[in-house]
């Protein structure tokens, strides 16, 4: 009876240890995140082929993986539908993160990292009529026209007597004319101060009384667009725009980004004067219409 007893005793003893092995193994084995819980990674997307700058980014070219909440990169993505082929502001490498500020998802991105080797920031300001309307965000491309009022010059006739270098001397009696050309082609836009391409965050405060009603969007007068540029350029957009006050001389033109990658050359202008207007254009000269005498 008492062998009985302790064999029992030792079945219970051995079912309880069993218990709660089967506990412990269960408990380790559910997976976290779950109600009450803090998960320990977080989906983002990251690169599955190197992407360069000016690259479309779409969903084939990214995929989800599981990080550290402490090792995330920027402002996150979590799903590969968030990307529809903007463009890259920067180099992404294979297996690097794709943040917002990749690919100008209203996150703002560091100039510096924009630039190629070689490349400067360049800014110049425009109002609503020579920025489109301000429709230009990052990531387009753009080109550039100059217009300005220059005074006729002839070389003077002592410099062509001494046959040394040309000298030259305003017209007497002629006012300044017009002159247009597109002085430069398909630069990079790297950041625009306002757009109306993307919401602008906290444009205006409601006032008092107005709680819960949507903001008034903020009045856009002119903007800065920073482009990516060499040094000459740099001089160009400096002599055709002195000072912020100046405005209208310079107009960015809208270009599709995918000109460069399928190689269409920039196109050649000839410029705009009025002689051109005249002798291209077939523009009539007004003629001058004398009233007979009463």
């Amino acid at each position: 009876m008492k062998r009985s007893n302790r064999l029992v005793i030792l079945v219970g003893v051995l079912l309880a240890v069993l218990a709660f092995v089967g506990i412990v193994i269960l408990l380790n084995s559910r997976p976290s995140g779950g109600p009450g819980e803090t998960a320990t990674t977080v989906p983002v997307l990251v690169a599955k082929v190197p992407i360069e700058i000016g690259d479309e980014v779409t969903p084939d070219k990214v995929e989800v993986a599981q990080v550290d909440p402490a090792a995330v990169v920027g402002t996150r993505l979590a799903a590969t539908s968030e990307v529809s082929g903007q463009r890259a502001l920067y180099a992404i490498p294979e297996g690097s993160q794709v943040p917002a500020e990749a690919i100008n998802l209203g996150v703002a991105t560091p100039i510096a990292a924009q630039l190629l080797a070689g490349e400067k920031a360049i800014a110049f300001q425009v109002d609503r009529v020579t920025g489109l309307d301000f429709l230009i965000t990052a990531g387009d491309h753009v080109d550039v026209v100059l217009s300005q009022s220059v005074a006729p010059v002839q070389q003077t006739q002592e410099s062509v007597d001494a046959g040394g270098t040309p000298r030259f001397e305003t017209v007497a009696g002629l006012g300044n004319v017009r002159t247009v050309k597109t002085i430069l082609t398909d630069k990079r836009v790297l950041y625009v101060s306002a757009t109306r391409n993307v919401p602008i965050a906290n444009q205006a405060t409601p006032s008092p009384g107005q709680e819960g009603q949507a903001p008034a969007p903020a009045q856009i007068d002119t903007v800065v667009i920073v482009i990516a540029g060499t040094d000459q350029d740099a001089e160009l957009i400096k002599f055709a725009q002195n000072d912020v006050n100046e405005l209208g001389s310079m107009t960015a033109i809208l270009r599709r980004v995918a000109d460069a990658d399928e190689g269409v050359p920039p196109e050649t202008t000839t410029g705009i004067t009025l002689d051109i207007l005249i002798d291209t254009y077939s523009v009539p000269i007004p003629n001058i219409v004398v009233l007979p005498a009463p």
